[in-house]
């Protein structure tokens, strides 16, 4: 016996490797990196050394020296909104020797001069900071960052609030000193203009990815004259505050070598009817693969229709709230056979039956707040055989059709049909084994529906039946019964749902980890003794 478990010992450099396969973010696994750490003491050990993020909130704070002595490895630290005492826990972490290189303060009412300068001095190492949603900001702010974090690559410090001081001098100083600055947010810097964007170009040599949303001081002009002087950008996402492509056409002219481009349009502004502007000045730019044209509600269908031409190696696309865009969508997919994520939320006028081709590489596709249908779903059930995330979320004319697109797409993950008040799924007699999150608030679905759904979504780890007021106790309990690796479920506004479900739902599915409870449920300490022993989460 000694022997057996000597040929199958794998000493702890192995298990890192092969638990740090769980613990990449890109990977649909990691959610299971918590239930490896219970298997054993030896694997607690070993998942603790391997975390390197951490999100302080209020709850956390009486506990932060337990957990800063559990995670000895922690690199990232964000805090959140409410999470206690900044200051104090700034000072703290300073008292360890972490290797922070990522710092992020989220809504702070202005940047904590003193403690960052007092952190500074112990955490030399950081490289990215993002102080984001701040009351205001000054040029003594700009430089504290500038004399405490000279390594910095990434710096975000969106604002909506107001700014002190010769704020353009601060950004061409800042961008005189941050010569390794790879990427940087300024969005809603409204004091920014056609020269500060040149200093932030023509200064940080290696910039990749600019970030400059509200900035409405900059003209078409300022970036088209600042591109050439930055060959090295990547990635572009600023406001378009003009009604047509001119703003597009200088970006894609002025750097050839942009990969990611983000123009979204703002709501307030009038709309003119020159929408066609320059589009036969368009040249062909390979090298784009991600465009997001959010808003841009100016945008008509044959506005979009040299998209496959222009730009062939399109993977991303995101046309949401082009409310004027409809089926031309569909010649554009017909030669854009790269798209793996397509956006096509709140465009109110598109159905897609002439979508009767194969989309081979799609895995994402949103079509929330559209016109699609069930004659629009039989017709291109078969497009997307690789499709892992479909948000259908308020497409209210959809029925039995959805049965027969998840026969085909059997690779789906994630199912939005939130508001879907016409969706049915009686006819669903195929198993959809990878399908880990279901969304069915606010439909009429009831339960036998579950009944189905359970046996065919073995896999499920979250659901929602917000307000579903069909759905009963015998459909939550045939879900809980046969969805056994059910982690979290939504039962609220479910007033068919008795309240004494709770409790049985604990002991008979251990894997639950959060319940969104039916009304009128009342946790009390008569109750307390019947869940000791299990971490459940109740809301």
């Amino acid at each position: 016996m000694v022997e057996v478990e000597q040929d199958f010992y794998l000493p702890d450099d192995c298990w890192e490797h092969v638990l740090k396969f769980l613990n990449d973010d890109d990977k649909e696994n990691r959610r299971y990196l918590k239930s490896v750490s219970v298997v054993s003491k030896r694997f607690l050990s070993i998942t603790n050394r391997l975390r390197s993020s951490l999100t302080i909130c209020k709850q956390l704070s009486p506990f932060l020296t337990a957990i800063f002595h559990r995670f000895p490895n922690l690199t990232s630290i964000k805090f959140l909104r409410l999470c206690g005492d900044r200051n104090a826990i700034l000072s703290q972490i300073s008292c360890f020797p972490f290797n922070i290189t990522s710092l992020k303060l989220i809504s702070p009412l202005f940047i904590p001069v003193n403690e960052l300068r007092a952190f500074s001095q112990k955490i030399t190492s950081l490289t990215s900071l993002e102080c984001s949603h701040m009351n205001s900001i000054s040029v003594t702010d700009l430089s504290l960052i500038v004399d405490c974090f000279p390594l910095l690559e990434e710096l975000h410090l969106t604002s909506s609030a107001i700014f002190y001081g010769n704020m353009l001098n601060g950004i061409e100083t800042l961008s005189l000193a941050l010569s390794k600055l790879r990427k940087i947010n300024l969005s809603n810097h409204t004091y920014m203009n056609d020269q500060s964007v040149f200093h932030l170009f023509n200064n940080c040599k290696l910039l990749e990815e600019v970030i400059i949303f509200g900035c409405y001081g900059i003209t078409n002009a300022g970036i088209a004259s600042a591109l050439p002087v930055r060959p090295t950008l990547r990635s572009l996402s600023l406001t378009n505050y003009v009604d047509n492509w001119t703003t597009l056409l200088a970006i894609v002219r002025s750097c050839p070598s942009i990969s990611d481009i983000k123009m979204e349009y703002p709501e307030f502004r009038k709309k003119t009817v020159d929408n066609s502007y320059s589009l036969k000045n368009f040249v062909v730019s390979p090298q784009l693969k991600s465009l997001c044209l959010a808003r841009n509600t100016w945008l008509k269908d044959e506005s979009i229709l040299m998209f496959a031409s222009s730009f062939p190696n399109l993977q991303l696309l995101d046309l949401s709230y082009c409310n004027q865009i409809s089926e031309s969508i569909c010649q554009v997919l017909m030669t854009s056979s790269k798209i793996r994520h397509l956006n096509l939320q709140h465009c109110s006028k598109v159905k897609l039956r002439g979508l009767n081709f194969e989309l081979p590489k799609l895995e994402v596709l949103n079509l929330s707040h559209t016109e699609v249908d069930n004659e629009s779903i039989i017709t291109f059930a078969s497009s997307f055989p690789n499709l892992q995330i479909l948000d259908l979320s308020y497409c209210n004319q959809i029925c039995e059709g959805i049965c027969q697109l998840l026969r085909y797409c059997s690779k789906i993950r994630h199912l939005n049909l939130h508001s879907c008040f016409k969706v049915k799924l009686h006819g669903l007699n195929c198993e959809v084994p990878k399908l880990e999150v279901l969304n069915l608030s606010n439909t009429r679905i009831d339960n036998e529906e579950l009944s189905v759904i359970s046996k065919s979504f073995r896999g499920l780890l979250e659901l929602s039946l917000e307000v579903c007021s069909f759905v009963t106790k015998r459909g939550v309990n045939h879900v809980v019964e046969n969805c056994t690796q059910l982690r979290e479920i939504n039962l609220r506004g479910c007033y068919k749902v008795h309240k004494n479900i709770v409790a049985s739902m604990i002991s008979s599915r251990p894997s639950l980890k959060k319940i969104v409870v039916p009304p009128r449920y009342r946790f009390n300490n008569n109750k307390r003794e019947h869940f000791i022993g299990h971490i459940c989460l109740l809301r």
